[in-house]
């Protein structure tokens, strides 16, 4: 029995091809080719992964580099130094669906247990200083983080939307423990080809509504700032078009229970104004879930606020609140077909997130 094993395991030890491809199709992953290049260095070429019937993960290439493996060891020796190795991993031309990368480069180790951590991630289609770090345990795939940070937005943006001019840095984490939970935020992005001040200031100032067209402040509102791209934003209000509004701080945190995205800390700060969304949104369904858009003021009370239903694709945008202080402005003497005016005696907070109103800095 015993001199059964030892033959097995010399065998393993000795076809490594074999047991590099038998462990990935275990896990999956179909690959054409492995080569050695030289002790503790491989390339495998053409793999592919299945991620469920419509999408599959194709890789050209992967070279790995096993760091911590004593070239002079016995074959058994480095077996098991391979095993606890610090492992450096380059990738090149990865496609899934429409996304394409031309490289990735990372560092994969075993830490403590079970647990694997990804670490020094670097996406050059994503910057030149973009680094990130992925922990996850390897049996159950459960208790996963995932932190990135300064992504050129500029370049992760165009997979979803060419046409929103958007640049700056961003950072992101997320945590995986049953529910997600996940963040983007940044300072200091800018928008460009579009003066989101001036709409807001507009909206403001209820003496220049017939600036903007009736029907475009019924269609956008504050929600359009986060709903719309600039481009279509540049069509609708057309003139607001030109120069470009800088984004002094933005932070989406959400948690994402089943198919529920709930909306934790969603807020934009520009130059001059606070910008937050609240409530959440169904994905299966694809509709949105108790969504209020807010303007709010210095003292983060509401300035400007409407409510989002309906589906993704037909929204159904209510009416824009304009709050007034009734100590100065009777509300019974202001009407508008495009407002509903709303009287407010005493400011009451509705927001505590991380982002400053820009009046405060």
């Amino acid at each position: 029995m015993a001199l059964t094993f030892i033959t097995g395991l010399v065998i393993l030890i000795l076809n490594y091809k074999w047991v590099i491809k038998k462990s990935l199709a275990m896990a999956g992953v179909r690959i054409e080719q492995v080569e050695k290049i030289s002790i503790g260095h491989w390339a495998l070429h053409n793999l592919s992964y299945q991620i469920d019937e419509k999408n599959i993960l194709k890789i050209k290439s992967v070279n790995i580099d096993f760091l911590e493996i004593d070239v002079d060891a016995k074959n058994i020796d480095r077996y098991l130094q391979a095993l606890n190795s610090k492992i450096k991993v380059r990738a090149q031309e990865i496609q899934l669906q429409k996304f394409k990368l031309k490289s990735m480069n990372c560092f994969v180790h075993k830490k403590e247990g079970t647990i694997i951590e990804v670490s020094q991630i670097f996406i050059p289609d994503f910057g030149s200083k973009n680094r990130g770090n992925l922990t996850f345990n390897l049996v159950n795939l459960e208790d996963i983080r995932f932190k990135y940070n300064d992504l050129d937005i500029n370049n992760v943006i165009k997979y979803f939307d060419a046409s929103l001019g958007l640049s700056g840095l961003i950072n992101i984490n997320a945590q995986v423990n049953g529910d997600i939970k996940a963040s983007v935020s940044g300072k200091n992005l800018v928008l460009k080809g579009f003066r989101v001040d001036d709409v807001i200031t507009n909206f403001l100032d209820t003496r220049n509504i017939g600036i903007i067209d009736a029907a475009a402040v019924l269609a956008l509102g504050p929600i359009g700032l986060l709903y719309t791209s600039a481009a279509s934003l540049g069509q609708t209000i057309g003139g607001f078009r030109g120069g470009d509004t800088n984004l002094k701080q933005v932070n989406a945190a959400i948690t994402l229970t089943g198919d529920l995205i709930i909306f934790e800390d969603v807020a934009v700060a520009t130059q001059e104004h606070l910008i937050i969304a609240q409530g959440g949104a169904n994905i299966e369904k694809q509709t949105f879930k108790d969504l209020v858009v807010s303007v709010i003021d210095e003292k983060y009370c509401p300035e400007l606020q409407q409510i989002i239903k309906g589906t993704f694709s037909k929204p159904e945008i209510s009416k824009t609140k304009a709050f007034l202080d009734t100590a100065t402005a009777p509300v019974s003497s202001v009407t508008s077909s495009t407002f509903q005016f709303v009287g407010v005696g005493k400011c009451k907070p509705i927001y505590k997130g991380v982002v400053k109103h820009p009046e405060l800095e």
